[in-house]
């Protein structure tokens, strides 16, 4: 079921600021730290990693943690209520499954020009897409790194994050 579209405006008001840090950083000044402040972006981009109909997912520097992280955004452009309305319900969504084979969301945004965001863990490696496209074109290097026990695990932890995402009452397309 779509969700409902909320009524009247759902941009950020006029003058919404960036994202900045807000932990200061230390510099050395001989033997002694000295407290360096000073806002810089919160995150910065870095590559882009995946896109789709809606958005794409980037990974970004977070400058106050100091890890990559992905961060997923609407297309600009992609800002009708109804759009907005399912932005904020997947990251409801996610964000209220916690399991280690669920990305987790660590934050959500807006940019100053009104584009929404929310940030992730970073998870390094291939893609599933991409290695069964390997595996179907009879890749060797992906046979031999992922060979029919390997399969099996990752299709037991996918099931296992579907599993429980129904145990929570909620159905993955």
């Amino acid at each position: 079921m779509a969700p409902r579209e909320p009524p009247g405006n759902v941009l950020p008001p006029s003058g919404t600021l960036p994202r900045s840090t807000v932990l200061p950083r230390f510099e050395m000044v001989g033997a002694e730290p000295r407290l360096v402040l000073g806002a810089r972006r919160r995150y910065e981009t870095t590559r882009r990693l995946g896109e789709g109909g809606f958005g794409e997912v980037v990974s970004a520097r977070d400058n106050d943690i100091g890890r990559d992280v992905a961060v997923k955004r609407l297309h600009p452009g992609m800002r009708s209520p109804g759009v907005v309305a399912r932005f904020a319900e997947e990251v409801r969504t996610i964000g209220s499954l916690a399991h280690p084979n669920i990305v987790p969301i660590h934050d959500v945004g807006v940019e100053e020009n009104g584009d929404y965001y929310f940030v992730m863990k970073y998870v390094a490696g291939e893609t599933l897409e991409s290695v069964i496209d390997k595996l179907a074109s009879g890749d060797r290097g992906a046979h031999a790194r992922f060979g029919v026990e390997r399969r099996v695990q990752i299709f037991l932890a996918l099931l296992e994050a579907v599993a429980f995402a129904h145990s929570k009452g909620i159905l993955h397309r």
